[in-house]
């Protein structure tokens, strides 16, 4: 695709979007400008870079927002959607239809190498102006370069986790060059690269508008990378993500919010500017409940009993659902279980019946943290609005503990836990019973750390990449995933995504390049 096309689209994304609340950023409506005069104007590269944002927003948007969600041991598909439509069933099926050909994890795929191919060629157009730029406005420049740096490194990151190899962005003369997939080693190479870039330009201080990342976004996403890239990158490395860890923990300023039901409230947590922000957000994808703005998750989260009435904020058409595993997970007193699954579908006083032919799990425990309590009794459950949360700092100590326990320190990373995350899970005192012990085996607390993560942090994205990098993906799902259970399927092939056969007719260098064991 053309670098002008790319870029445009992101200019008027942003101004599109952006126009509908007041919240959000306003410009005057343009309908067409060349690559050359988004970057002659920095409030145009600005405007640009927010393109970038609502386009990578974007992958968490109705449906596709949880196409790489399900087909784990923590979320899976309702019967209907199952029985229905064999293209996403493939998603938890791991059949057949999990090829190529499969036009939903196409559509994953190209929802996500746009924004990659896009960033590019801004980093590009970037680099082209501080060549001949004066220092105030090399200073400007800089702040869009740290900006577009994360954001690549972000899709970057999502694209290789799910699909290993890519043909990584090469731009020449304003425009992408099509090549063949690199090694990881390369790939991660470039990730890492642009996180050092933006460590450098990026600001400690919350911005006013909670869309531009900070230096401690960066550093969460490079914790990550250490931690979850494969080992034959060279590329895993605990140590390094601790002192990321340590230093964000330390210097960050953020704090967990004392009520864990309270993140989930869009009523309470509902904004980008600072005032309106959970006081651990790290990074987030702001929504409001008026279109074009709105997630629609809850249309696809929600039970199809309660969908009778379109302004029942528990109505959707169950799509994506904890697996019996998520919902037991909990123990006793742990507050996230209510905030996170619902389970009593009592509306109104009065108990909903399900939709005959719709499948039998309708009134069977949903997820519960897409709910809007602002459209209820007054919009359609499609415009649920609420925030989606990509770091946070209940994330970052849980990673932290993880990497304790790696490098030696196992009774440390406990009291982390148990004085932090647990403890606001348990409304401040953990249950005698259900403290960790300090002298449990570095083993031992990574099964621990697993189950965790899933109460903390259930239907939040991270599933997926948790089980690939821990080694449990095919051991867990095989048992826990209820369509798994009933014709186990899985294998190692698809720790990846199949390349989608859209991508390899538009890109030669990739015709025979497929993910080993998928066709």
């Amino acid at each position: 695709m053309k670098t002008n096309r790319y870029i445009v689209i992101a200019l008027l994304l942003s101004i599109f979007v952006s126009s509908c609340e007041d919240s959000f950023l306003k410009q005057d409506p343009q309908t067409s400008l060349s690559s050359e005069q988004v970057f002659e104007k920095p409030e145009n590269v600005q405007a640009f870079v927010y393109g970038l944002y609502y386009q990578w927003r974007a992958t968490r948007v109705n449906r596709k927002g949880f196409y790489t969600i399900l087909g784990t041991d923590e979320a899976q598909q309702g019967e209907y959607q199952v029985r229905t439509n064999a293209m996403q069933a493939a998603f938890d099926k791991y059949d057949g239809y999990y090829d190529s050909e499969n036009t939903s994890i196409a559509e994953a795929w190209n929802i996500r190498w746009p924004v990659a191919v896009q960033a590019s060629e801004g980093l590009w157009h970037i680099d082209r102006l501080l060549k001949s730029a004066s220092a105030d406005e090399a200073e400007q420049y800089k702040v869009f370069l740290g900006q577009i740096s994360f954001y690549r490194a972000c899709i970057l990151f999502e694209l290789t986790q799910y699909w290993g190899k890519l043909p990584l962005p090469n731009i020449v003369d304003g425009q992408n060059q099509l090549g063949p997939r690199k090694e990881l080693q390369e790939v991660y190479k470039m990730i890492t690269d642009d996180l050092k870039v933006s460590l450098t330009y990026l600001s400690e201080k919350r911005a006013a508008d909670g869309r531009i990342p900070t230096i401690w976004a960066a550093k969460m996403l490079l914790a990550k990378v250490y931690m979850s890239a494969p080992v034959e990158s060279g590329y895993r490395d605990f140590g390094e993500a601790q002192i990321l860890l340590e230093d964000l923990k330390s210097r960050g300023g953020f704090v967990l919010e004392n009520n864990y039901a309270d993140l989930f409230d869009a009523n309470k947590v509902m904004g980008n500017l600072p005032s309106q922000a959970s006081t651990e957000e790290i990074f987030t994808f702001y929504f409001n409940n008026v279109w074009p703005d709105s997630n629609e998750a809850q249309w696809y989260a929600g039970t199809r009993a309660c969908s009778g009435d379109p302004n029942c904020m528990y109505g959707g058409y169950d799509f994506v659902l904890p697996t019996d595993y998520c919902v037991n997970i909990y123990e006793p007193g742990d507050l996230r279980k209510d905030a996170s699954i619902r389970s009593d579908f009592i509306y109104k006083g009065k108990q909903p019946v399900p939709s005959a032919g719709f499948g039998e799990d309708q009134l069977k425990p949903h997820f519960k943290k897409f709910e809007d309590v602002r459209i209820d009794g007054t919009k359609s459950f499609y415009y649920t609005g609420g925030n989606m949360y990509y770091f946070r700092y209940a994330d970052a100590l849980l990673m932290l503990a993880e990497c304790m326990n790696e490098t030696g320190n196992t009774s440390g990373a406990v009291t982390l836990v148990n004085t932090t995350v647990r403890s606001r899970a348990f409304g401040g005192t953990v249950p005698a019973q259900y403290v960790w012990d300090t002298g449990m085996s570095a083993e031992e607390f990574r099964t621990k750390i697993l189950d965790e993560r899933m109460r903390e942090l259930a239907c939040e994205g991270w599933r997926r990449m948790d089980l690939v990098r821990t080694g449990h993906f095919e051991e867990y799902i095989k048992v826990r995933n209820r369509w798994q259970a009933l014709a186990p399927t899985i294998g190692t092939q698809h720790r990846l995504f199949p390349v989608p056969m859209v991508e390899i007719k538009q890109n030669p260098h990739l015709q025979g390049d497929q993910n080993p064991g998928l066709n």
